[in-house]
């Protein structure tokens, strides 16, 4: 393995888990608040993320900073994954 093969596995991992945390705990907040069911075997993520918005911002008139940490944790592990696979698989990119 190469340095960017470390570097982009550190990075997704660390995003993952960011990611991961920050959405256990907005759904720990939509089940506190009876907002989601724990129960749906098949729940809507985009609903969730729409219905969590809407309360905190009824809540506190602003939208809650964590729903954002976790789009950028999300975003970063996804957009990381793709740059790093056009890297090193597509261009055969090693550093």
């Amino acid at each position: 393995m190469t340095t960017m093969d470390f570097g982009a596995v550190a990075i997704m991992a660390a995003s993952a888990g960011v990611s991961a945390v920050s959405f256990g705990v907005i759904a720990n907040y939509l089940f506190e608040h009876g907002l989601a069911d724990r129960n749906d075997p098949l729940p809507n993520i985009l609903a969730l993320y729409k219905q969590y918005k809407r309360h905190t911002r009824e809540k506190t008139g602003a939208v809650n900073p964590l729903l954002w940490i976790h789009l950028a944790a999300a975003g970063t592990f996804i957009g990381v994954g793709v740059l790093y696979t056009l890297a090193r698989f597509v261009f055969g990119w090693r550093f």
